[in-house]
C-alpha cells in the first residue's frame, strides 16, 4: 500500500497579512520532507472561492517549486477541473507536460468537475454540461500528449490542427485519475481506465466502490489513456500522536475538516438537489454536525486515523486488507500547527512506514537534518 499527502491548503480565520504564505511555505516544507521519508505522493487541489477551507487555486503555479525542492514523490494534481470555464484541456495538457519536464517525469494528473456552487457558479458553469466536458477534456488532453498533430471534432469543443508542444517525458503520458464521490462515478472510471481518487468519508461505502470499481475496470468499454491506471486511492486524515494533547490537536483538526466538508455541499443541495442530506451524511458517516462530536467519538470514525503510532498501524491496516493501493493522508487540516504535522511525519517515517513497507527505514540523522529545513 502507498502513501499520498493532501494539501487542501486550509486557511482557517483569523487571518492575518501572513497568513496564506505561511501556509504556502509550511505545506512546502512538510513536502520536503514527505520526500526524503518516503511517502510516496503529494497531491494539491484545485479550488476556487473556498474561503477557510482551500486557499489553493493555482496548483501548478505551487508545483513548480515542488519539483525543484523533491526528488523521488509523485507530484499529483487532486485535482484539475475540467469543465470548460475552469480550465480549457490544451493548457491543462501543456502546464502538465512542463511539470512532468521540471519534475523529470513525475507527474500524474488527476481530473474532476467540481461539487460546489461557489465555483460551478463562480465560473458560470453550465451543471448539466460538466461530465460531457469532462468527457470531451480527457480525449483532448491524451491526444493533446501524444499525437504530433492535435486536431478534435468533439460535440462541445472543436480544434483545428495545431502541434501541442512540448510533450511530457513519461511515455506514452503521465498517470490519470478521476475524483469520485457520487456512487456511478467509481464504475465510470473503471471503465475509462482512470484510477480513483476516492474522496468518501464513509469506509463502508468506500469499500462497495472498491469492488464496483474492479468490476468496471476489468471489462472496460470506453477506455481513455493508452495506458490504463487501475489504481484506488482512498482519503483519510491523519495524525501521528506522540500523547494524548497531540492527539487532541489531531481531533480538532478532522473535526474542522468534517464540519466544513459539510458545510461546502449545503448550497449545492439547495440550489438544485443534485445531492441530498440523506446523501450527505451517508458520504460522511455521521449523523449529527462534527462539531458536537466528542474526541471520542470522532476516534472511532473509520476515515479519521488519529492516535499513537500502534493505533495508526491498526487502522490503516483495514484499508489495506479492503484492496486500497494507496492512502491519502490529510495532514494540513484545520488549525494543526506546522510543527505538529512535521512530528506526525517523522513519526509515520519511524513507525508507520516500515510496517507497511520494510524497505522505508530512514535513518535518524536523516530525519534530523530533513526536519530542521
Amino acid at each position: 500500500m502507498k502513501f499520498g499527502l493532501l494539501y487542501e491548503m486550509e486557511t482557517p480565520r483569523p487571518w492575518h497579512d501572513r497568513s496564506e504564505y505561511n501556509v504556502y511555505w509550511e505545506a512546502l516544507a512538510q513536502i520536503e520532507l514527505a520526500d526524503r521519508i518516503g511517502i510516496d505522493y503529494v497531491w494539491e487541489v484545485e479550488h476556487h472561492f473556498l474561503e477557510e477551507y482551500s486557499h489553493s487555486p493555482a496548483p501548478e503555479v505551487f508545483y513548480g517549486a515542488v519539483t525543484q525542492r523533491t526528488k523521488n514523490i509523485r507530484i499529483a494534481h487532486g485535482v484539475r477541473l475540467l469543465p470548460f470555464q475552469f480550465n480549457h484541456p490544451i493548457k491543462i495538457a501543456e502546464q502538465a507536460a512542463v511539470l512532468d519536464i521540471m519534475s523529470n517525469g513525475r507527474v500524474d494528473l488527476g481530473t474532476g468537475r467540481s461539487t460546489t456552487s461557489q465555483e460551478l457558479d463562480g465560473f458560470n458553469v453550465d451543471y448539466d454540461r460538466t461530465r460531457a466536458e469532462v468527457r470531451e477534456a480527457l480525449e483532448i488532453i491524451v491526444k493533446a500528449w501524444t499525437e504530433e498533430i492535435l486536431e478534435f471534432d468533439g460535440k462541445l469543443m472543436k480544434i483545428p490542427p495545431r502541434r501541442v508542444v512540448p510533450k511530457p517525458i513519461q511515455k506514452p503520458h503521465p498517470p490519470m485519475w478521476m475524483a469520485c464521490v457520487a456512487p456511478d462515478s467509481y464504475p465510470m472510471a473503471g471503465d475509462r481506465g482512470l484510477g480513483v481518487l476516492s474522496f468518501s468519508l464513509n469506509f463502508e461505502f468506500v469499500v462497495e466502490a472498491v469492488a464496483s470499481y474492479r468490476k468496471a475496470s476489468a471489462n472496460r468499454t470506453d477506455q481513455i489513456p493508452k495506458v490504463a491506471n487501475e489504481a484506488f486511492g482512498g482519503l483519510i486524515v491523519c495524525h501521528v500522536a506522540e500523547n494524548k494533547e497531540d492527539e487532541a490537536v489531531g481531533m480538532d483538526g478532522a473535526r474542522w475538516f468534517f464540519h466544513n466538508v459539510g458545510e461546502l455541499f449545503k448550497p449545492l443541495i439547495a440550489k438544485n438537489q443534485l445531492y441530498s442530506y440523506e446523501y450527505l451524511r451517508n458520504l460522511m458517516a455521521v449523523d449529527k454536525d462534527p462539531n458536537d462530536l466528542t474526541d471520542a467519538e470522532l476516534k472511532q470514525h473509520p476515515m479519521i486515523v488519529v492516535g499513537n503510532p500502534d493505533e495508526v498501524i491498526r487502522k490503516l491496516e483495514t484499508f489495506d486488507k479492503a484492496g486500497i493501493d494507496q492512502v491519502i493522508c490529510f495532514k494540513q487540516a484545520g488549525r494543526i500547527p506546522h510543527q505538529k504535522i512535521m512530528n506526525s511525519l517523522k513519526m509515520m517515517a519511524k513507525h508507520v512506514l516500515p510496517h507497511f513497507n520494510p524497505h522505508r527505514v530512514v535513518a535518524t540523522d536523516e530525519l534530523q537534518s530533513a526536519a530542521a529545513r
